[in-house]
């Protein structure tokens, strides 16, 4: 009888030792599991401040020529909203009458010479 309480607790510590084994893997696995999370946490903070300073790089690469682009568009339209045909008209009169008037004004200085 006591052989076979002997062979029993020999059968029951065998796994035990066996359960031990299996734990310490599943620690193992569980301290894996913690440093890739860390790993990766660590990864995705490192990389939004390395993308915030590449977007702020772009940003101030791309702000002066956002400047120009918006400075070209208001020259666009001011030159748009002028009527070139009308202001030509206008400039043929003024030149037309400056004309007369300095002939009017020549002849009179020819008639009353």
């Amino acid at each position: 009888m006591f052989k076979e309480l002997n062979d029993s607790l020999n059968s029951i510590n065998g796994e035990i030792t066996k359960l031990k084994t299996a734990v310490e893997h599943i620690d193992s696995a569980k301290a894996a599991a913690q440093a890739a999370v860390n790993a990766a946490n660590t990864t995705n903070t490192e990389f939004k401040v390395h993308l915030q300073n590449v977007t702020k790089a772009v940003d101030s690469i791309l702000k002066p020529h956002q400047d120009l682009i918006a400075s070209t568009e208001n020259l666009t339209k001011t030159i748009e909203a002028i009527d070139f045909p009308k202001q030509l008209k206008l400039i043929k009169m003024i030149a037309i009458v400056t004309g007369a008037i300095a002939l009017i004004g020549s002849v009179l200085i020819l008639v009353f010479k």
